[in-house]
This record gives C-alpha cells, structure tokens and sequence, in this order.
C-alpha cells in the first residue's frame, strides 16, 4: 500500500518521516523515490533484517536505527528529528518467513523460536509450548489466535511433550493436524495459522509493544502531523482502532479520513499477503 501511505502521510519536499517497522525498507525507499528531498528515519528491531538493510545501498538521507518502536520518544530525541509523518506497517516482515530460520513459517522445517530480537528476549516458542501449563496454553492459543480449537491443540501438545520435547515447527504441526478435526484441515486457511500467529505474538510481547508504540507516536508527532497504520489481524486493528477514539475524544487527534483503507485488487493479486491488511490514519492537531 506505497502510493496510499505516501498520500495519506502526505509527504512533500522536504518531509521528515518516521518509518517505525523499517523491515527491508519498502516504504522509506517508496518515500525517498517519489520525494528524493525528504528524510526517513527507520526504525527495525529485528538486528539480521537491520543489517541486511545497512549492507544494501543507504542514501544520506536515511537514519536507520536497531531499536523497538516501543522505544520511538527516545529515539526521536536522540536524533533530534521530529517527524512531520510516521508509518506503522504492524505484523511479520516477509524476511522473517523466507530467510529468518527463526519457525515464523509453518511451511519450513525450522528451530520453533519466533523471536525478533534474541539479543534481549530469552523465551522461545518452544520454551511456551514445552512449559506453560495445559491452561496457560490454550489461553494464549485463544487470546491471540482466536484459535477455537486451542484446548485440543494444548492438550497435544502437552501429551507430546511428555513423550519429547517439541523444538521445531515440523513437530508444532504435527501436533495441530493430530488434534483437530478433518474438515478443519481442509479449510482454505492453513489449521496451523492461528496457533502460529498467537504464539509469535506471545513470545515478542506484540500486543502491549503496539499500544506502547502508538501511544509514542502521536506523542512525538508535531502539529499537522500523520501517522499511518497498516495492521493485519483483528487484534491489531482493534488496538490500533481504540487508541484513535481515545485520543480523538481527548482533541488530541482528528480523522484523516474514518474508514479503513484497504488494498486495491491489483496490489493483492500482485502479493497475496496484502489481502488482509487494513490502514488508518489520523493527524495530530
């Protein structure tokens, strides 16, 4: 969704936009393209897809920092840039299921460890599939993933566990398909997604780092500024939709436009993963 963030960021000559999810640097390379004059700052957590962003080309107007978003008031201050527009395009880059190893995808045969940064976070998925109770589980499975099948998959999962340890993603699965029904299989949504999805969630603390990061946004933002959110996934939206009503009620913020954006046909016939991304956007008063 380029030509929609750079137009309802409304960036010109000149701009000075926070990308606070840099991933391989789509949207701030898009940016720099159409208006070569503006500055981004990017922000990445994950320290492999961070530097295999520095060793491509960097134009001079690029200030790309290994850091959280949760993290974004400090890092505007310690760059001593105020952003005229910031961007959030929530949820799992593409690098992180073709090249990561880290299990995000359950199409791979990979270490079941779902974590962005491993330099700060110690808990795998793997630690939260082999120790958390048969309770603990399904909570996660259900609060997370809206997965109506979560008692049965932390029931498996817990028999299994007790047999060996599950440690990769190909033993996750397994575990899923063992403990749902046929027809559930046979859906067109993989019946591994929304285990997956909740316990990446989980391990990187998604949800609470979302609120802390949208809340520093419109902190940071000047007067007339915008910020922009993609989400994919209801459980983002709902945070990302709560935040605006708060602050819009406050005076704080006002619309830009109060419906969702969503992709037009082209881009999703182009990459199917934008199907179900969903963007708002506001500006500070």
């Amino acid at each position: 969704m380029l030509n929609e963030v750079i137009e309802y960021l409304n960036v010109g000559p000149g701009s000075k936009i926070v990308d606070a999810t840099l991933n391989g640097g789509g949207h701030t390379r898009g940016i720099l393209e159409k208006y070569p004059t503006a500055q981004v700052l990017g922000v990445e957590w994950d320290p492999d897809i961070f530097q295999e962003f520095q060793a491509g080309s960097i134009a001079k107007n690029i200030i790309a920092v290994n850091d959280s978003y949760v993290n974004l008031k400090n890092i505007i201050e310690a760059n001593d840039f105020q952003p005229d527009g910031i961007v959030f395009d929530l949820g799992v880059s593409s690098l992180h299921y073709e090249k990561s190893g880290k299990g995000f995808s359950f199409m791979k045969d990979e270490p079941l460890d779902m974590r962005f940064n491993p330099k700060v976070n110690d808990i795998t998925a793997a630690d939260i599939v082999n120790t958390a109770s048969q309770e603990e589980l399904a909570k996660i499975l259900n609060d997370y993933g809206e997965e109506k099948f979560a008692g049965e998959i932390s029931k498996g999962a817990i028999n299994k566990r007790r047999v060996k340890p599950v440690t990769t993603t190909t033993d996750l699965v397994s575990i899923i398909r063992a403990s749902v029904p046929g027809w559930y299989q046979k859906k067109k949504i993989h019946p591994a997604t929304k285990t997956f999805q909740a316990l990446r969630i989980a391990v990187n603390n998604e949800l609470d780092n979302i609120e802390k990061g949208i809340f520093a946004a419109i902190d940071v933002l000047k007067s007339g500024g915008r910020l922009v959110v993609i989400s994919f996934h209801g459980l983002e939206d709902k945070i990302v939709r709560e935040i605006f009503k708060i602050k819009a009620k406050e005076g704080i913020i006002k619309w830009v436009i109060k419906r969702t954006i969503k992709p037009k046909w082209e881009e999703i016939k182009n990459n199917p993963r934008a199907r179900s991304a969903k963007m708002k956007t506001i500006e500070k008063v």
